[in-house]
């Protein structure tokens, strides 16, 4: 059937070998991938507007010495939109009521390396607030989206673990922050402040960052993020540029850019601390910072752009921090929402939800022909969109030396996440002659890889030793906590009819079925065995080339069982 909801796992790519998309089936440093699965259909009623009348500033002041700076008054500041002054209708000073939401990460990530339960202990003083009319609520998220849980004030003493089962893995960051922020129009105060707490990078989200960055410019709280990695996972984003490309091809937004934008454009900080330590500085720097801040709130002449602001304040020497920009150019009912404000998914659907639909036996069934480059799949460097299908490549030299039963080569993943399914897919590969007669280092290794997640996956490859005359074909599974690749079936040779493919080439089919833990596989409707293994019961099917290999994909049908 298909899996719960969508997921995004985690996968850090080696750093300076193999090239971004790569993966070596001996070896990984992790993996992030995406998937999703349908989303059941909600009253969409968009409730979230663009703007709302009264907008609200978050000023910090701070001296030379980066201290704050108490005791101003409304007449002290001057507020500009667009260079032009304008009136202050609402100014809070100091230590005022604040209306707080919580989003913490309960992925399988936190919970397993304990930090969610080390993040709930150092979190109790954010919670328990500094002032009695405080209003703080807190929302989990995972793959999915939690339900919003407001806290009364005995709450507040002794938190609930607020938490989201897990569907698939990964996070659905953006919409989560989306959600919050959807919820925070009806705040009690104009004082406002999101805290973002997660260790991953998101994976599974409708809404994009660029989405989600309109939204916080048009909505009044301060986006505090808060970056919960390792030192190792942090190394690698910090080594990253603008994006990070994933074991599956699929590229997603480098965490700590995209973090410190949202925080940035919110008119607050980014953070990411590395141990438990550092966590409870990080918020404890942010309960100060809440606390020691003015807010400003106006009228704007016009809420149908993005508009400049500036806070000045009338005295020497002091640095003033505050949002730099308010407003949308989206136009107003650009993000639509669910009337429980979950991101809609009819208005901000999945590539793949296209290609979905379902069987007379009421299953789920998703075809991808290849023909839209829009589809979702990975479409840059060697996993591309082509007339004649799907296209991966690699090339590696004659000399590359290889330590498993596969050599390394290009994985290619995307659309729903599966448990029990039945997949075939045509794969046309230029099948050639392998000196020696080796099979399965340097030759044309191409196949279907299914279950693939966090963990790692399976896969069941084909090579030939005679231009597709004599085939044989593999199957592995692989597992990157191990960093080891385990061979369920070595190379066996089979006799199978090629069926013609195009330009004259040999295209051969692979059908998977995978059901509660027995795998059966077939080449060309030729059953060449079934095993029982459930190391990896769940997760996406896509493709994979490996050695020196292109291979062309068609036609591929995948069908959740009843």
């Amino acid at each position: 059937m298909v899996g719960k909801t969508i997921s995004h796992y985690k996968v850090l790519e080696k750093i300076g070998e193999g090239g971004m998309g790569e993966v070596s089936p001996t070896w990984c440093l992790g993996l992030l991938l995406m998937s999703s699965a349908l989303a059941l259909a909600q009253s969409e009623v968009p409730v979230f507007k663009v703007e709302t009348n009264l907008r609200s500033i978050a000023v910090r002041v701070t001296d030379k010495q980066g201290n704050d700076v108490h005791g101003l008054s409304a007449e002290d500041f001057t507020l500009l939109e667009n260079g032009r002054p304008q009136k202050i209708a609402f100014f809070g000073v100091e230590h005022e009521p604040l209306s707080l939401t919580i989003l913490i990460d309960s992925s399988n990530s936190m919970e397993s390396g304990g930090k969610l339960e080390r993040a709930r202990t150092v979190l109790g003083p954010l919670i328990s607030g500094n002032h009695p009319e405080d209003e703080v609520s807190l929302l989990p998220f995972t793959d999915q989206v939690g339900r919003i849980q407001p806290l009364t004030s005995e709450q507040r003493l002794d938190p609930p673990r607020a938490k989201v089962a897990m569907r698939a893995g990964g996070t659905a960051l953006y919409d989560a922050l989306a959600s919050a922020l959807c919820h925070m129009r009806s705040a009690r105060h104009p004082r406002q402040a999101i805290v973002v707490i997660t260790d991953g990078a998101d994976q599974h989200s409708r809404l994009r960052l660029e989405q989600l960055i309109e939204l916080a410019r048009s909505s009044n709280p301060q986006i505090f993020m808060i970056g919960f990695y390792d030192k190792s996972e942090y190394e690698v984003y910090r080594q990253r540029s603008k994006t990070v490309t994933l074991v599956s091809g699929r590229e997603i937004d480098n965490p700590l850019i995209a973090f410190r934008r949202l925080a940035e454009e919110s008119g607050a900080e980014s953070f990411f601390p590395t141990s438990d330590r550092d966590l409870k500085r990080v918020l404890d720097r942010i309960s100060a910072i809440v606390q020691a801040q003015y807010t400003l709130a106006y009228y704007p002449p016009s809420v149908a752009r993005v508009r400049t602001i500036k806070v000045k304040v009338r005295r020497r020497g002091v640095k003033v921090g505050a949002r730099r920009q308010v407003g949308s150019d989206a136009g107003d009912g650009a993000f639509r929402f669910t009337t429980s404000c979950e991101v809609s998914a009819n208005e901000h659907p999945y590539p793949w939800e296209s290609r979905v639909s379902q069987s007379p036996s009421k299953t789920t069934v998703y075809r991808e022909d290849f023909s839209d480059p829009q589809s979702g799949w990975p479409n840059r460097g060697g996993s591309t969109y082509r007339p004649e299908g799907y296209v991966i490549s690699r090339s590696v030299s004659p000399d590359t030396v290889t330590t498993g039963p596969v050599a390394e080569g290009r994985i290619a993943a995307y659309g729903p996440w599966w448990e029990g399914f039945r997949a075939s897919v045509l794969v046309d590969a230029n099948w050639r002659r392998i000196r020696g007669g080796r099979i399965g280092l340097h030759a044309t290794t191409a196949g279907m890889v299914f279950h693939l997640n966090e963990g790692g996956y399976y896969a069941v490859l084909l090579s030939s030793s005679d231009r597709g005359k004599t085939m044989a074909f593999t199957i592995v599974r692989n597992v990157f906590w191990e960093g080891r690749e385990f061979v369920i079936t070595p190379w066996t040779q089979i006799s199978t009819p090629s069926m013609p493919g195009q330009s004259g080439r040999t295209q051969h089919k692979i059908t998977v079925e995978s059901d509660q833990g027995l795998i059966q596989v077939a080449v060309d409707g030729q059953l060449l065995g079934k095993f029982r293994d459930d190391t990896f019961t769940d997760g996406l099917v896509g493709f994979g080339v490996f050695g020196n290999s292109r291979a062309v994909f068609r036609d591929l049908v995948v069908e959740g069982l009843p």
